[in-house]
């Protein structure tokens, strides 16, 4: 219960970020509305879109997948027994850490050197690739003209 409350609230977190920062300009009207007003039109069905029955979906499940965190956490605790997926996943999370420490990230010229090399070669085989349909189509329309 404990993973899959932590699973829920951090895949619902997720979108009602997602949802509530591509719905800027339905919350920007705040401030010309005045708060009460705004409320009103914001819960009011008539103004209901797609953006906000996600968001408010989104929502409940956020504080559904907290519920079930905490309340699993208590019953683990209650019972005196460690809830095995959530110490792999607090381990997992710790390796992370500790492998993304041991990386060594590009320099700036490199990284510029190396995007200028893919570029070039995104260039070139496309170039080739043009030049073979349009030979191709040549041969065609040659066949079709016969």
């Amino acid at each position: 219960m404990v993973f899959w409350g932590f699973i829920l609230a951090v895949a619902a977190l997720l979108t009602v970020l997602v949802t509530f920062l591509s719905s800027l300009n339905i919350f920007s009207d705040m401030s010309a509305l005045g708060m009460g007003a705004w409320f009103s039109r914001f819960f009011a069905p008539e103004y209901l879109t797609g953006k906000k029955i996600s968001f408010f979906i989104a929502l409940v499940l956020l504080v559904v997948g907290v519920i079930m965190f905490f309340v699993g956490r208590a019953r683990a605790a209650k019972s005196g027994e460690s809830d095995a997926k959530t110490e792999k996943s607090v381990k997992f999370l710790r390796d992370l850490k500790g492998e993304f420490k041991k990386i060594t990230w590009p320099t700036l010229p490199s990284v510029v050197r190396n995007t200028g090399v893919t570029l070039a070669l995104c260039a070139v085989f496309g170039a080739i690739i043009c030049l073979i349909d349009l030979a191709l189509g040549q041969l065609v329309k040659l066949l079709l003209t016969m």
